[in-house]
């Protein structure tokens, strides 16, 4: 064919044809080819790069194949091979050496291919390119690898380089890992009362447990962006080191300050080990098969844990002291994990040698060869790490969540302090400012602009409303439980805290941030619930979508949730049975179950390789943040309304101690069952519970209408696209060590 004439984007003339089938860019045009026509063509090629059956161009280590529109004609389609021949005598003449057949070809043209769907062909002007081309979700193949930073780019050159044996040893030892974790959390549950004694009555320790809660939270986001920039292998190690010490701390403290530090260790190790755990997990694992093992090492760890904990911690408080168990984990743990990071470790010094790793600071950093030490560690830490936003964002969340935690359940009455109010305002503003910089500003920003779309945005929002209404109706109900109930505490505590296990990623950290309180004669529910899990994680395997089991698990919480309603106040002074409110947890319990599996992935599976560690964090940092809002509401209610009912129902010669009855319910439990008193004090508790079951309920409603708006993602497909994205990154990170 020969060649013609055609305008390019920038209104420059060249020539444009086709030969053999294959489309040829003009080199000097080095722009997205958009004909007056309508027509839009991938240029410039280098008519150097041998041509391939299948329409495409290569070279010796790598096709790409070029996709076009196919209702675009093809004299417009790119320039022909003898108008690039002429270029050559331009270049010739120029003084300008052309590539060989050999050497990998560089332009300057800016593909726009996208990673979660394959590349599949749409070429977009630079606007496009840059805003995430005409879908919105594509990414630049030119700077593919420069936006994917370095820790990702090991997950997915290990992703490839996984073979059977090392994939068995990573997740055995990630499997060990996790059992060793689990058992010493639940043998430590044993010997919380013995460690604290000697502090317990210390007047910072309130605080201190704020800021220990606030520090998991804060850690999410902070970890999910050290393992995207430095890796996951480097992330479980200083998980591990964190939890080690914090094991070494809390076996050598004498005083608040020693116990504080330990809390502070224990509160990033474990928020890592879990976060970093659920990020491995996704970088090794299929989206079909990556609910299943997101959940297996919860379940199979927390089934014998449950069982051997107590014993453990027994055997230890018994026999050798509180602190002797702390050492013997700070030994255990970081042995067994050793096989993991080991492998980890070996296969990226096995990408290192091919050329494919990241090899210095510089390169991490994105800094050019032979740059000042300073210089780089000031563009990791200012670009890749964003300091700035770290900053802004610690500030924001700690200033907006510590007045919350500080008047919580018991002090609601401080929000009358100037102090809190004044935090809680230059809290918002420090955390809109961090919006702000990271949006405009921010070259590797926290949240990438590609996660703000729908599925993400809902997905975060219903699991902070859902743990808020968890957290709302759940901070009172042990007391209402054995003062309106006249339950025993050990059945208390099988009620409410029967279902929590169905929760996938029990992590040691949700753990701690929520209190939850373990019963070793509700372990059999315990572990009828962890295997439920497990089938749910099942069926998104064998239905290949995450979607529709999602939006079944908020029906069934608010369902539950409702049902709690009615159960804690039947009138006529009555209540629901233990059974009765069992059976109502379950059923809350099931919906989580089936929202938080599907979601995680949901959520997994909409966003790049990039943006997987953070947006875990994000979904899984909900949580606490519901869960610290709706504690501090429902300690709101519960003090403007429990004292108000008893000075209303109480016989007048007991009005006086009503206050006494409010804060203790020792004290409630004093009177007689069937006595005036007992019967004013049990009406009271009941309607208090009633109002804060109807919040609860109001607070988690929303969740039936907002889920729709989540994409129906099809893990197959996604799947496809992944593996093709995955693999135009590696191939564009090869060509970079090439020309290096």
């Amino acid at each position: 064919m020969a060649p013609q004439l055609g305008v390019w984007s920038n209104g420059v003339e060249g020539e444009v044809g086709a030969v053999d089938g294959i489309h040829w860019a003009d080199e000097d045009a080095h722009v997205h080819a958009h004909a007056h026509a309508g027509g839009s063509v991938v240029g410039p090629c280098h008519p150097y790069l041998g041509r391939t059956r299948s329409g495409g161009v290569k070279n010796r280590r790598k096709t790409y194949n070029l996709h076009t529109r196919h209702d675009y004609p093809p004299a417009i389609m790119a320039p022909a091979a003898a108008a690039a021949a002429a270029a050559d005598d331009d270049d010739k003449e120029r003084g300008v050496r052309s590539p060989s057949r050999d050497e990998p070809v560089v332009t300057s043209t800016t593909v726009a291919l996208d990673e979660k769907n394959g590349g599949d062909g749409v070429v977009a002007t630079d606007v496009e390119a840059r805003d995430g081309g005409p879908g919105g979700d594509a990414v630049s193949v030119h700077s593919e690898s420069s936006l994917v930073q370095a820790g990702v780019q090991k997950a997915m050159i290990l992703k490839k380089a996984w073979s059977r044996t090392t994939l068995l040893i990573a997740f055995t030892s990630l499997f060990l890992t996790t059992l060793i974790i689990t058992l010493s959390d639940y043998s430590h549950m044993v010997l919380q009362p013995y460690v604290t004694s000697a502090f317990k009555k210390h007047s910072f320790m309130s605080a201190a447990h704020v800021v220990i809660n606030i520090t998991r939270i804060v850690a999410y986001p902070i970890i999910a962006k050290l393992s995207d920039v430095f890796g996951r292998a480097e992330m479980f190690t200083l998980s591990i080191v964190f939890q080690t010490l914090s094991f070494i701390v809390y076996a050598t403290s004498v005083d608040i300050g020693a116990y504080f530090a330990a809390g502070l260790f224990d509160a990033i190790g474990s928020t890592g080990f879990g976060l970093t755990q659920q990020v491995f997990i996704a970088d090794a694992t299929s989206l079909i098969n990556r609910a299943f093992w997101s959940t297996l090492p919860e379940s199979i760890t927390t089934i014998p844990a449950l069982y051997l904990g107590s014993l453990i911690g027994e055997g230890f408080l018994y026999h050798a002291g509180w602190r002797w168990s702390y050492g013997a984990w700070a030994i255990i743990v970081p042995v067994v994990a050793v096989p993991l990071i080991a492998t980890m470790v070996v296969l990226q010094r096995r990408a290192r040698r091919h050329g494919l790793v990241a090899k210095s600071l510089a390169s991490v950093a994105g800094c050019p060869p032979g740059s000042p030490m300073w210089k780089k560690a000031l563009h990791l830490a200012w670009t890749e790490i964003d300091l700035l936003g770290l900053v802004l964002l610690v500030a924001g969340l700690s200033l907006i969540l510590i007045p919350v935690s500080l008047t919580g359940s018991f002090n609601p009455g401080r929000w009358r302090e100037g102090g809190f109010i004044a935090m809680l305002v230059v809290g918002v503003v420090c955390f809109l400012c961090f919006l702000v910089w990271d949006i405009r500003y921010a070259k590797k920003p926290y949240i990438p602009a590609h996660m703000a779309n729908r599925t993400v945005i809902v997905a975060c929002a219903i699991q902070m409303l859902d743990f808020m209404e968890y957290s709302l109706f759940t901070i009172f109900f042990p007391s209402y439980l054995q003062v309106a109930g006249h339950f025993t505490p050990a059945n208390a505590t099988r009620i409410e805290y029967a279902y929590l296990p169905l929760i996938p990623s029990l992590a040691k950290s949700r753990r701690h941030r929520l209190g939850w309180r373990k019963d070793s004669r509700s372990n059999s529910l315990r572990v009828a619930f962890q295997i439920s899990g497990l089938f749910v994680a099942v069926g998104i395997k064998y239905t290949k979508n995450a979607h529709y089991w999602a939006l079944a698990g908020p029906p069934l919480v608010i369902l539950g949730q409702g049902v709690m309603i009615y159960l804690v106040d039947m009138g006529d002074g009555r209540h629901g049975s233990e059974a009765a409110f069992i059976a109502s947890k379950v059923v809350s319990g099931v919906g989580r179950a089936l929202w938080q599996t599907a979601a995680q992935v949901s959520v997994q599976a909409v966003v790049s390789r990039q943006e997987v560690a953070v947006a875990t964090g994000i979904f899984q940092a909900a949580n606490s943040v519901g869960a610290a809002i709706g504690t501090s509401i429902s300690g709101a209610i519960w003090r403007n309304t429990l004292p108000d009912k008893l000075l209303a129902h109480l016989p007048e010669q007991e009005k006086k101690n009503a206050l006494k009855i409010f804060q203790s319910i020792v004290v409630a439990q004093k009177y007689p069952v069937g006595t005036p008193a007992r019967a004013a004090i049990d009406r009271s508790y009941r309607e208090s519970q009633r109002i804060l079951g109807i919040v609860a309920t109001c607070v988690c409603a929303p969740n039936v209408f907002i889920m729709w708006f989540m994409r129906n993602v099809r893990l197959d497909e996604e799947d496809r696209k992944d593996e093709e994205g995955v693999d135009k990154t590696i191939a564009k990170i090869e060509q970079g060590k090439e020309r290096e």
